[in-house]
């Protein structure tokens, strides 16, 4: 990353010019093209986003549409997506073990890419916030073991082909996927928010004069739709769901050592329930609500949420424009019954509010971390983005059929980079 007047510019991974993932005006000139003998030129990439909860692989195959308006766009044509779990980090203690559940995942997606194109196919494998939290020692023994084992696969792995992603770099990429997905690159974005398990990232383009107003090191121009923009962008280590679940109980307990937490988020019918967290054994009980109306266990869950809000961000300046969520907000939208679990939707902060207030009112041993797990996503989009009651936030999984990744945006902008790049003489 460079960093000229304090603005970090991504020129070693964004391509020169990204507009949209659907270049659906081309496919005219593509039936022209296939009936005088041309054939269009496929792509492919294998990204593993090895995450806190979970590793995932996600295959894509591209395709480079005929045009005569210069280098094209490239077309989305197939995606392969499956996961496993726990996380990579879960295998701190016996890294081999943990790169035999990517190398099955890479050959799960082995279909998608045919033999002879394996070769020039990049296999990229990022880990998040799962391995951000391990001490240096072991995500270090972790990453080579996967870099061995990956090695023998066939594809195209770069020196820095398994490596700790950056935060900024995951909403960056996050954002471009949304906005790709959308075809807004010309127009006007989307504010990106993701909420994995460790970590979570804020992102949305600046205005011309926003400049003074943020800190330069969260600052990243990128291009889009044949311009640089500025984009703000923010990852909060700890700030994840089961990272600030975590926290709380801790934080409650008031004790570094215990694995015992008793916590006000819990029903108190809940008494000892199992929780692994971060590769450890917990047990959590619900604290007793003598005398107390069901009511007031959510304004008690909120203060303990904001309690560990505010000793771990500075809250940033509210998002602008139309804002987007993926990963554990829609998760947990979509066990609270407020959005459909197949199609997303839009809900606004005041409906996150009364299912909060309904989860923690009530005796639901089938989902014991629903109090909390609600009143945390609301803190932090209240409390901690500073949106009010009344905004709108867009859940999304998938647009037209594909996962809302971060690893779409990486494979799209390695593959364009590859097709941009001089040919050696």
């Amino acid at each position: 990353m460079e960093m000229p007047n304090g603005t970090v510019t991504l020129v070693h991974t964004l391509p020169i010019l990204v507009t949209g993932l659907f270049a659906g005006q081309s496919q005219w000139l593509d039936g022209i093209a296939k009936s005088l003998g041309y054939q269009s030129v496929n792509h492919y990439a294998v990204i593993i986003d090895a995450g806190s909860s979970g590793s995932r692989v996600l295959a894509y195959k591209f395709r480079v549409p005929f045009t005569v308006f210069g280098q094209a766009n490239l077309d989305l044509v197939e995606e392969y997506f499956e996961q496993s779990k726990p996380g990579l980090s879960s295998y701190a203690d016996d890294p081999a073990k943990g790169a035999d559940t990517i190398v099955q995942l890479i050959k799960k997606a082995e279909f998608l890419i045919p033999a002879e194109k394996r070769r020039g196919t990049p296999l990229i494998v990022r880990a998040t916030a799962g391995l951000r939290l391990l001490p240096q020692e072991k995500a270090q023994a972790l990453l080579v073991a996967v870099s061995k084992a990956i090695a023998t696969l066939g594809y195209d792995v770069a020196s820095n082909g398994v490596e700790i992603m950056d935060g900024s770099d995951e909403g960056i990429f996050i954002w471009y996927t949304l906005n790709l997905l959308h075809n807004l690159m010309d127009g006007e974005t989307m504010a990106a928010l993701d909420l994995g398990g460790g970590s979570t990232q804020i992102t949305y383009q600046l205005g011309d004069g926003d400049a003074k107003s943020f800190p330069p090191n969260d600052q990243y121009v990128v291009p889009a739709g044949g311009n640089n923009i500025t984009l703000y962008t923010h990852s909060y280590l700890n700030l994840g769901l089961l990272a600030a679940r975590y926290g709380i109980f801790r934080m409650e307990a008031n004790d570094n050592s215990t694995t015992e937490f008793t916590s006000v988020c819990v029903d108190p019918i809940v008494q000892k329930e199992p929780w692994t967290y971060g590769n450890k054994q917990y047990v959590i009980s619900g604290a007793r609500r003598h005398g107390m109306k069901r009511e007031a266990a959510f304004t008690l869950c909120h203060g303990a949420a904001l309690r560990y809000l505010r000793a771990a961000m500075r809250p940033p300046p509210p998002p602008r424009g139309r804002v987007a969520a993926m990963s554990y907000y829609y998760d947990v939208a979509a066990d609270a019954g407020i959005i459909d679990v197949m199609k997303g939707g839009t809900v606004s902060l005041s409906q996150y509010r009364s299912a909060a207030v309904r989860a923690c009112s009530a005796s639901n041993v089938e989902q014991p971390w629903a109090c909390i797990d609600l009143v945390y996503v609301l803190t932090l989009l209240h409390d901690g983005y500073n949106m009010s009651d009344n905004d709108p936030v867009s859940l999304f999984k998938k647009v037209n059929g594909h996962e809302v990744s971060w690893a779409l945006g990486l494979a799209y902008t390695t593959v364009m980079n590859r097709l941009a790049a001089p040919v050696a003489a």
